[in-house]
């Protein structure tokens, strides 16, 4: 494979310029004074808002950057929660209840024969296991952009 030459690497948008600007020196160049004067503001005009572009475009992409990584550690943060939410509880040690004291316990026996159907102990109900929604293991994620920013400039 032959290899290839050393390109200029200068990109579409500055040999585009390039172009602009040569076109418009040579026109400078045919006009009377006067117009040509107006070339030159105009050149200069244009430059300035070429500069101004750039400018705001760099602003633009440091933000969308900036955003990204935000969205990126918010989302992150909220995964994490969302585990630590659904991950299952050690098992705790469940204390039995106590015997009744004798106070109690003559308040219970008095109610079994009477006509009550309250129950003595109030019902508890068996502890829930949690199961995780997903067994697979935590891994970091990869930096990958989100998207490109908008192209309205």
């Amino acid at each position: 494979m032959a290899s290839r030459g050393r390109s200029n690497r200068r990109g579409a948008g500055e040999r585009a310029r390039d172009a602009l600007e040569d076109t418009l020196r040579q026109l400078e160049k045919q006009l009377p004074k006067n117009l040509s004067r107006m070339v030159r503001q105009l050149r200069a005009n244009l430059r300035a808002l070429q500069s101004q572009i750039e400018r705001l475009r760099a602003d633009r992409d440091a933000r969308w950057t900036r955003l990204q990584t935000q969205v990126r550690r918010d989302a992150a943060q909220l995964f994490r929660r969302l585990e630590k939410a659904v991950e299952p509880k050690p098992a705790s040690r469940q204390t039995r209840a106590s015997r009744p004291t004798a106070k109690k316990r003559a308040r219970s026996s008095s109610r079994a024969s009477g006509s009550s159907s309250r129950r003595a102990e109030p019902l508890r109900a068996a502890p829930v296991a949690r199961v995780p929604l997903a067994a697979a293991p935590r891994r970091e994620p990869e930096v990958a952009p989100i998207g490109e920013p908008p192209t309205g400039i």
